[in-house]
């Protein structure tokens, strides 16, 4: 552990080193016991080292940044010094709150102040993540303190979600149902974000720990669905038929398009934006907070083929009985109202079935965009390119994904191991070949 002197202004803090291990520790000039704290993960917190009854505590002020400014760490500390000289401990009052919060309480707060230091974090994300910490973790630990959840109690809320215990199947408007299930997919998503909002809650001084950290889950299946060509071209045939019987829209038969096209993700298809589309480079742009990697990558620029561009011109042409494309923001307008189109789960699942295609999914559909530059020969870092991950590692899973490209290297290799090899004009086949003979002379 390091520590310094120095007033602490926002400079100080700037400029703080980030110790490999330990801490840094940086103590204020002008408030005795002011400190500024220092982790190897990069995280700064202002804390006050005081005596309270002869003895010593440390008093934890906040983290830098939402909202703790030097200045006002300063203010909070000095009050609190004040406090402890004349006997009171300073964290009396945060016990008091930690007592009184429910996780209930605690899982308004967070969903109200948590995308503040979250920037990264896309609005459709946190809509996901409300759902299920509303639909999930509230009706099991709502109101439970908070700071008293144990280990135990969110193992035991993680099981009991998996096994369906909060699954409701309710009306919610006249027209309107909500279906909630549970299960292991569930449960993994639902502790995950419990975590995040227990961690959030523990940097800024609302609970003393993060119960749901390190629990330990079932892991989730590994699903790597992909079309072959055969099977594109049965699920592009399906949709051209779908149309002509008039039972799919054409906006959705060119979103599914699109998605096989593109390998972009439906959210970023669905609420595509005309101004969002470059039809002179050939690219679709969208800004960061459209992009689940926005946060790291910045703006995605999504490669647009000649097929695809042929699409998002003829909906710019035709209205095909629908609305107005060039009337609307979106490309894949509504069919009433304002906003873009929703229900594409409902035609995807049509078209599933005109093409038996049991056990697609959308997503399978970026899957596919995947193994096919893959069997084009793309490298992984194309790819990842391509479909706009922030992390290489990501696409490392395409590597084998793809089943004909695997198969025509394992050709390739046959090929070149047994091209020479005859017997009666035919090429011997691995199963059948015996080892080499050896030559006497």
């Amino acid at each position: 552990m390091s520590a310094l002197t120095s007033k602490i202004t926002k400079r100080t803090v700037d400029a703080a080193r980030v110790p490999i291990a330990g801490e840094t520790r940086i103590w204020d000039t002008e408030v005795r016991g002011f400190v500024l704290r220092v982790y190897p993960s990069g995280r700064k917190v202002y804390a006050l080292k005081c005596r309270v009854g002869g003895r010593q505590h440390i008093h934890t002020v906040g983290v830098h940044g939402s909202p703790w400014t030097p200045d006002q760490a300063r203010a909070a500390a000095a009050e609190a010094l004040r406090r402890a000289k004349n006997g009171e401990d300073p964290n009396a009052a945060r016990k008091a709150a930690r007592e009184a919060l429910t996780v209930g309480v605690l899982i308004d707060r967070y969903l109200a102040d948590g995308p503040a230091a979250k920037l990264a974090k896309r609005a459709s994300t946190w809509k996901i993540d409300a759902a299920n910490l509303n639909r999930h973790v509230r009706p099991i630990l709502g109101g439970q303190v908070a700071n008293a959840v144990t280990k135990a109690d969110a193992t035991r809320a993680v099981r009991d979600i998996g096994s369906g215990k909060t699954a409701i199947d309710e009306r919610t408007r006249p027209r309107g149902r909500a279906r909630v299930t549970g299960g292991q997919a569930t449960a993994r998503r639902t502790a995950a974000v419990a975590s995040a909002m227990f961690a959030w809650a523990t940097e800024h001084g609302l609970v003393g720990i993060n119960p749901f950290r390190g629990i330990k889950l079932s892991r989730a299946p590994v699903r790597e669905r992909f079309l072959s060509r055969d099977e594109a071209v049965r699920f592009l045939d399906a949709i051209a038929d779908l149309q002509h019987k008039s039972l799919l829209s054409e906006t959705f038969g060119d979103a599914l398009r699109l998605l096989l096209l593109t390998g972009a993700r439906k959210t970023e298809i669905l609420g595509l934006r005309w101004s969002e589309v470059d039809e002179l480079r050939k690219v679709l742009v969208l800004p960061p907070e459209r992009t689940k990697a926005g946060g790291k990558t910045g703006e995605r620029r999504i490669s647009l083929s000649a097929p695809a561009l042929e699409i998002l011109s003829k909906r710019i042409a035709t209205s095909s009985g629908e609305t107005q494309a060039t009337e609307s923001l979106f490309v894949f307008p509504a069919a009433r109202g304002e906003g873009h189109a929703i229900g594409l789960r409902r035609a995807f699942t049509k078209v599933r079935a005109n093409a038996s295609l049991e056990g697609l999914r959308i997503h399978d559909l970026r899957h596919s965009f995947a193994s096919f530059a893959v069997a084009e020969g793309a490298s992984l870092f194309l790819i990842g390119k391509l479909l706009g991950h922030a992390n290489a590692r990501t696409t490392e899973r395409y590597a084998h994904l793809a089943n004909d490209p695997l198969q025509d290297a394992a050709n390739q290799v046959g090929r070149r191991i047994m091209g020479d090899t005859k017997h009666g004009g035919e090429v011997i086949p691995l199963a059948t070949a015996g080892p080499p003979q050896r030559t006497t002379v």
